[in-house]
């Protein structure tokens, strides 16, 4: 069995086992989780259960926090790349972006980019697309995607960035011209979130 293989049991696994967690943590729907029948969906509650997790602490019940932790400290060794992308979400993701800007920029954010965002992370698939930062000068950029979080500011794409060759924060609002390329990066992912944990935390 590859280690590609091994990866993507470990993660499926972790999928359907993390619904338990959820249910005694009170998080999650766990009739819904135990539906899950692709790796895609897989995929997507594994994300959607890390957030939980990596946000349990801001409920204010310590009790639930330090449930979350200890699943969260179990994590390192069953899948060492779930938990250092908690560990991200934890670091990164501290609050809704809802009020960052316009409802009707909101929707279109939504509907162009966020989508194909949430897929080419799942996929691990590099990203390309033109970028416009405050003063207005567009560049273009091939990034590999890493994590999407919600700072007041605005939803932001953590990446490390090819032209740049570091991690770099996009604003969501501030990409267009998104396509996904063919390349793989999956062996690289837990590496790259280790760097940008690692620079956040510094």
């Amino acid at each position: 069995m590859s280690a590609d293989q091994k990866l993507a049991l470990t993660r499926r696994a972790f999928a359907t086992g993390m619904t338990g967690s959820l249910a005694a943590l009170g998080i999650g729907d766990v009739a819904a989780a135990r539906s899950t029948q692709n790796d895609a969906a897989d995929a997507d509650l594994r994300d959607a259960t890390l957030r939980g997790l990596a946000r349990a602490g801001d409920l204010g019940d310590p009790v639930l926090a330090s449930k979350a932790d200890a699943v969260l400290a179990r994590l390192e060794s069953t899948d060492p790349e779930g938990a250092m992308l908690a560990r991200v979400y934890r670091l990164f993701d501290v609050a809704s972006a809802a009020y960052g800007y316009g409802s009707a920029e909101r929707d279109q954010i939504t509907s162009a980019n966020l989508p194909a965002l949430h897929t080419a992370i799942r996929d691990c698939r590099p990203v390309s697309f033109s970028y416009t930062d405050r003063e207005g000068e567009v560049t273009s950029r091939t990034v590999q995607p890493l994590a999407l979080v919600h700072p007041p500011q605005g939803i932001k794409l953590l990446a490390w960035c090819e032209k740049r060759e570091d991690n770099r924060q996009f604003f969501v609002r501030a990409i267009s011209d998104l396509t996904q390329q063919p390349r793989d990066f999956r062996n690289q992912r837990l590496a790259l979130l280790q760097s940008l944990a690692n620079s956040a935390a510094a």
